[in-house]
């Protein structure tokens, strides 16, 4: 008794899980119409299965209608709606008998309208929402069920009516499959395009952020910098406290003018008519190699001990290339400004035919800190973002005497520049 109780539960829940195959939702106008119209289809073919138009009598009225019923269904759950047309369907083979005046037509080919119609629906619906294997398997079982009904039920002489049958629900299980494949095509570009548009995003914030850093960090390095020896020189030289707060302002101002100068190139479009007619109202010129000295003087007033060596024949670098060799140089010597300070500093800029080499590095700290410099290593991080994507490479470590250096290889121009000017 328990054994039986336990194969009716396990039927009952196989029979379950078989109606939720293809679940969906509540039918759009568009697929009630559709199902409205199948209706119609449906009597259509009935009344003209002689060849003539002939109005189906009650009981063929009826069956017409109860195998379109379960259509009505088939968006919600389209397995139980292919079993409803499969039974009534069924039961129009069996039950109604074909007259032979119909069955001997062109061969019986207008014999068992309506069938299979309302299971040819059925089967499309539920193969546009399965996976691609289990709305072959239900067309195949459909066609071969209703086949197998039609040669049982009926003569001989309507053998390829049957052959028919088979073919008409496996050609609406492979249109199912087809849109299913259609729809999964859809969504997979459609999750493309939102995973590339979140990274496009995503490498927009780590460019927004990089640049901010790259601006504020250095700027306010040297303004701590300089703040502290105005502190310290305000009681003993009134004169150099004073120059010392003439930079900070100095320092302060050139913070602002390359924050402004940032945000508008982030903001800038191609089409923005009214930079256009004035560019240089809102924004200044890129930093790049050119600003080397006058990035080294900077700090060179702040106290730092810097000294800029070039060797080699200077070459044109790419704007975005420029950009970052002047950004890395910039947070090279940050960087040494906050964790090395008193070091003397050395910046070497080897130029070649295929681009620059650059190197800063200092020596160990002369007067220790009694605790490092807070730090997220963003700085770091984002020099190796910089020189990636210049086409370049980066290399960061301590050195013999304890010092640190930075070593920049870039070339001349990015490949997305060659492209370009190969157009």
């Amino acid at each position: 008794m328990t054994e039986l109780r336990g194969r009716g539960r396990r039927l009952r829940d196989a029979l379950r899980g078989a109606s939720r195959l293809g679940r969906g939702r509540r039918p759009t106008r568009r697929e009630l119409a559709v199902t409205l119209l199948w209706l119609g289809g449906m009597y259509w073919t009935t009344a003209v299965r002689t060849g003539d138009w002939q109005a189906p009598d009650l009981p063929l009225l009826l069956s017409v209608v109860g195998a379109w019923a379960p259509l009505l269904v088939r968006t919600v759950r389209p397995a139980v709606a292919l079993l409803g047309t499969l039974a009534a369907e069924t039961s129009i083979l069996v039950f109604l008998t074909v007259p032979d005046s119909i069955s001997g037509l062109h061969g019986g080919m207008g014999a068992y309208q309506p069938v299979p119609l309302a299971t040819m629906l059925a089967v499309a619906t539920l193969a546009a929402r399965v996976p691609r294997r289990t709305g072959w398997l239900a067309g195949l079982l459909s066609g071969a069920w209703l086949a197998a009904v039609g040669v049982a039920a009926n003569t001989g002489e309507t053998i390829l009516t049957d052959l028919l049958v088979f073919y008409l629900v496996v050609t609406a299980a492979a249109v199912g499959v087809w849109a299913a494949g259609r729809r999964e095509k859809a969504l997979r570009l459609a999750a493309e395009q939102e995973e590339h548009t979140q990274r496009a995003v995503l490498d927009e914030r780590l460019r927004i952020a990089r640049e901010l850093h790259d601006v504020l960090a250095h700027n306010l390095t040297l303004v701590n910098a300089q703040a502290g020896v105005a502190r310290y020189l305000l009681r003993s030289d009134v004169d150099a406290a004073e120059q010392a707060l003439g930079d900070i302002a100095q320092h302060t101002g050139r913070a602002i003018d390359e924050l402004r100068a940032t945000i508008g190139l982030l903001r800038r479009r191609e089409d923005d008519e009214d930079l256009g007619a004035d560019p240089n109202r809102s924004l200044r010129p890129v930093p790049g190699t050119a600003a080397l000295g006058e990035l080294v003087a900077g700090f060179a007033s702040a106290g730092m001990t810097v000294e800029l060596s070039t060797s080699g024949t200077l070459v044109p670098l790419g704007e975005h290339v420029d950009l970052a060799a002047y950004r890395i140089v910039q947070e090279s010597l940050t960087n040494a400004a906050k964790h090395a300070p008193g070091a003397a500093v050395e910046v070497v800029a080897a130029w070649g035919p295929a681009g620059v080499r650059l190197r800063v590095a200092n020596g160990a700290p002369a007067v220790p800190r009694p605790s490092p410099a807070p730090g997220t290593n963003n700085g770091v991080i984002g020099m190796r973002e910089r020189a990636a994507a210049a086409g370049g490479t980066l290399r960061v470590g301590r050195t013999a005497d304890g010092g640190f250096e930075v070593v920049a290889t870039l070339p001349a121009r990015t490949t997305a520049e060659v492209v370009r000017r190969a157009e």
